[in-house]
């Protein structure tokens, strides 16, 4: 089966509907962060994100991918909140995030680690309710997952967030969404395919071969 996968080494370019999807992504994690900050008692709210196909964190012409995505709305909310808190007289927030990013390719984890680098260091220094604890990684998703759900299980994370933007529509399994949901209290899954690949191959007068392509 053919696949399109982003040449990140080369300089990757942001079509329409990547960049349309990007903007879904920061316009649903922005309201997120919002609503689920806005307890007036609340001085921590401790969240995961987990980027499963992270990619290299910018596009050809510097475009942020979902890594800074969720990076920079983060650093925008979280500046936000300190203002309307303490108009309102609500107690101080320090909103405190382990952020996971992986790829399967080790060259385009080096260059996602080197374009979130200078912006991590930014908000340290500069919005100092807001903490980042990130990690990068370089498997492929089903064989690291195992790894992250341990971590964030050992870390006592509740809130989660897993965005799973995949190159095609078989490198993410059904069982792994249902754990994900089963695991962590408060659990969202952004899961993203490639429709019109999957509907081109479908072997449609073949039950037992339609029965393997959809197993997943």
């Amino acid at each position: 089966m053919s696949k399109k996968e982003y040449e990140w080494i080369d300089g990757a370019e942001l079509l329409p509907h990547t960049a349309q999807k990007l903007r879904v992504l920061g316009s649903y994690f922005d309201e997120y962060l919002r609503v689920r900050c806005m307890i007036p008692q609340q001085s921590v709210f401790r969240l995961a994100i987990v980027d499963g196909f992270a990619g290299g964190g910018r596009y050809s012409k510097g475009e942020a991918g979902s890594p800074l995505v969720f990076i920079e709305t983060l650093r925008q909310v979280v500046a936000d909140l300190k203002v309307i808190r303490a108009a309102n007289g609500m107690a101080p927030l320090t909103v405190r995030c382990r952020l996971i990013l992986n790829d399967a390719k080790p060259e385009v984890a080096d260059r996602l680690q080197s374009n979130v680098a200078p912006v991590l260091a930014a908000i340290k220094d500069e919005v100092k309710e807001l903490v980042i604890e990130c990690k990068i990684l370089s498997r492929p998703f089903e064989e690291v997952y195992p790894e992250i759900k341990t971590d964030l299980q050992n870390g006592n994370f509740r809130n989660v967030l897993f965005n799973l933007d995949q190159c095609g529509h078989k490198l993410v399994m059904r069982e792994t969404i249902e754990d994900i949901l089963n695991t962590f209290r408060s659990s969202e899954v952004f899961l993203t395919f490639m429709v019109q690949t999957l509907l081109t191959f479908l072997q449609k007068t073949d039950p037992d071969g339609l029965l393997r392509q959809l197993r997943h």
